[in-house]
């Protein structure tokens, strides 16, 4: 069974990335939760050696966090990445970094 914290963030990142291409960040993306998965992926790409990072997901990043302010924004984003270490210790950090890879192939790779 997947874990929850999985569930929820690939849930996001599915029904809100098509949106927020569309419309923008401020449309589409509870940009605190964004910010949350984007410091998820960042910890992944620090940790697993992943190459590339999808530029449109970054400038969202960036609007999400300006939209949201630096305080609340770099909390989310520490909060993200703490997840990534959470489950890497539970589940081991090559092991994590796989499962990141599958669920978010069109981000990083």
């Amino acid at each position: 069974m997947a874990s929850p914290f999985r569930m929820k963030l690939s849930a996001i990142l599915v029904a809100l990335f098509p949106l927020t291409l569309a419309y923008g960040p401020a449309r589409a993306v509870d940009c605190t939760d964004f910010l949350r998965m984007h410091g998820m992926l960042r910890q992944a790409q620090a940790q697993c050696a992943f190459q590339s990072f999808n530029p449109e997901i970054v400038d969202m990043a960036r609007r999400c966090y300006n939209r949201v302010g630096s305080g609340k924004g770099a909390q989310a984003i520490r909060a993200g990445a703490k997840e990534f270490d959470y489950i890497a210790d539970l589940r081991g950090k090559d092991v994590t970094c796989a499962l990141i890879g599958r669920s978010f192939p069109m981000v990083i790779r």
